[in-house]
Parts: C-alpha cells; structure tokens; sequence
C-alpha cells in the first residue's frame, strides 16, 4: 500500500528525473548552439575572405588589362617619336608639328597618369630584369651604350624591356698583339 507519503516521495523521484532529463537536453541544445555558432562564424569568416580574394581578382583583372591596352599603344608611341627625328627642317617650326608634339605630349601624360613609366637605359649598369641586349660594342664593360628601343614599366612591373646595345670592354694592344700582327 502506498501511503500519502510514498506519493509524494515518487512524486519528488519523478520531478529530480525531469530536472535531470531537462538539463540533459538543455545541455545537449546548448552543445548544438555553439556548433551552430561556430558554424555561422567560420561561414561568415570564408564569406569576408570570398569577398577580400574577388575584389584582389577583379584589381588584378582590371590591372591586367590596362598594362595589355598600354602594351598595345606603346608601338604608337614609338612611331610618334620616330616620326618627330625625321621632320625636314623646315616643318620642324610649323603649327601643324607643334600641334602633333601637343598630341602626343597629351597621350604620353595620360599613359604616365595610368602608371606607365619609361625605363632609365642609357649610362645605366646592364639590368637583365630591365634591359633586353641586342648587341654588344667597345665600351665600359656591363654598361649601356646605347638604347635602341625604349623600355617601360606599368605600376613598377615591367612590361617592355628596353633594347639596349651593352658595353664589353675595350680592347687593349699589347706588344705581343703587336708583334702577331707582323
């Protein structure tokens, strides 16, 4: 026979087994929470790293394809100032030549405006990362003599390098030259 006091007794045995089981699940709810959690932080740190690694891409692109359009106007420029060392003499003074030197003045600022910038050649130490040799001379040894063509960087990466006669040196005469000769 159960009395009154057993009732209540069970009664307290099932209400500790309900705490018990509640924060089972509470605590089991609270483990899903944080993976959950964590799970929308690592989405939302790839999301902010997405969006970082297209925008460096759409730069790169957009740079890119600037440095082709440069690379493309470049022989222009060079016709341009081939075309201003053979001008007669008499033309050289004219309005027509000036506004042409004014054009092209005006294409070579907005060029250098972009990030175009002419590579140093003549005088300069041989730089195989800058210079392209074409021919070598008498002259002081590993120095440029001569630039044939001009050379350019855009945004510091060089994207022509200039053509460039390079010095080997000078040729000493000694007496046992001399007397080969003979």
């Amino acid at each position: 026979m159960l009395t009154e006091d057993d009732d209540v007794v069970e009664a307290g045995i099932e209400q500790a087994q309900n705490i018990e089981t509640l924060q089972q699940a509470l605590a089991e709810e609270k483990e899903k929470t944080e993976k959950y959690l964590a799970n929308w932080q690592r989405c939302q740190a790839d999301f902010v790293n997405y969006k970082q690694r297209t925008e460096q891409e759409k730069g790169e692109i957009i740079e890119f394809a600037n440095s082709t359009l440069i690379c493309n106007l470049l022989p222009i420029m060079d016709d341009l100032e081939r075309a201003f060392t053979s001008v007669p003499a008499d033309l050289e003074e004219s309005n027509w030549t000036e506004g042409i030197k004014l054009i092209y003045n005006k294409f070579k600022t907005t060029l250098e405006a972009q990030g175009l910038t002419e590579i140093e050649a003549r005088g300069e130490p041989f730089d195989p990362s800058l210079h392209e040799a074409v021919m070598q001379q008498d002259g002081k040894e590993g120095m440029v003599i001569e630039e044939l063509q001009k050379g350019y960087k855009f945004k510091e990466k060089v994207i022509r390098p200039s053509l460039v006669t390079v010095g080997k040196g000078r040729k000493r005469r000694t007496a046992q030259t001399n007397q080969k000769e003979k």
